[in-house]
C-alpha cells in the first residue's frame, strides 16, 4: 500500500488537562488525545505557524489526577462553584508524559529549526501550570496507509492532509477559532473508533473488513 511522510514530533509534558466539551456539571473528564484543534491552535500562538496537525499520548507514561480549582467572578468578587477537573500527569515521579504529534512532510519542512527543542504550553489551566510541553525530538517517518480502528480526532477538512479515507466514521465537533483567534466555530472532525483508510502511526489497531 502507499505511505505518507510526516514529521513525528516528539514531545515532554509535566502535566496537561484537554477537557471534553460539556455542559454543565462539576466534574471535567481530560481527553486522552491531543485533537487538532489544541495542537494546531498552540502552534499557531506561540510560533505563528498555520498547519494541519493532531497527536496522541503514548500509553504508560501518564495516569490520571483531579484537581479542584474555583472560578472568581472579577465583577462580584465572590468564587463560584469550585469545578473538579481530571488531568494528566506523569507515571513516573521524576517523569515526564511523552506524546506524539504529527504534521504533513510538506507543511512544516521549512519550520523545522525553529521547532527543534522549543517550548511551549498547551490545553486548558496554562495559568495554573498545566501544559508545559517541550519538543525534544523531530523526524521524518513514512507511514504506510492501511485500514483500522482510528486513535485520534482530527477536522474533517483536513483528513484528506494525512490520507485519511472515512469507511465508517464517527463524527464529533472540535473548536477552530478565527484568523484573529478572538472568535471560532465549532467544525466536524473525525473521531477516535472510525473505521477508516489512515496513516499505520494513526491506528488503533489494523482491521481487513472491507478487504
Amino acid at each position: 500500500m502507499n505511505g505518507i511522510k510526516l514529521f513525528e514530533l516528539h514531545l515532554e509534558i509535566d502535566s496537561v488537562i484537554i477537557g471534553e466539551r460539556f455542559k454543565g456539571g462539576v466534574f471535567r473528564p481530560c481527553q486522552t488525545t491531543i485533537p487538532s484543534s489544541t495542537i494546531e491552535g498552540a502552534l499557531k500562538h506561540y510560533f505563528g505557524i498555520k498547519v494541519p496537525a493532531v497527536g496522541f499520548f503514548e500509553e504508560d507514561t501518564y495516569e490520571f489526577d483531579e484537581f479542584t480549582y474555583s472560578v472568581r467572578d472579577k465583577f462580584l468578587n465572590i468564587s463560584k462553584v469550585p469545578i473538579t477537573t481530571c488531568y494528566l500527569r506523569s507515571k513516573d515521579v521524576n517523569g515526564k508524559i511523552k506524546a506524539k504529534v504529527y504534521i504533513p512532510y510538506d507543511k512544516v519542512a521549512g519550520f523545522k529549526n525553529e521547532l527543534n527543542n522549543a517550548e511551549f504550553q498547551m490545553g486548558a489551566l496554562k495559568s495554573k501550570g498545566f501544559g508545559k510541553t517541550k519538543i525534544v525530538q523531530i523526524e521524518k517517518i513514512e507511514s504506510k496507509v492501511k485500514q483500522g480502528i482510528l486513535k485520534v480526532k482530527v477536522f474533517e477538512e483536513e483528513a484528506g492532509e494525512f490520507e485519511i479515507t472515512p469507511i465508517s466514521p464517527i463524527y464529533g465537533y472540535l473548536f477552530k477559532p478565527d484568523e484573529f483567534s478572538i472568535g471560532g466555530v465549532y467544525k466536524r472532525a473525525l473521531f477516535p473508533g472510525s473505521l477508516v483508510k489512515a496513516p499505520e502511526i494513526l491506528l488503533e489497531e489494523v482491521t481487513y473488513y472491507d478487504e
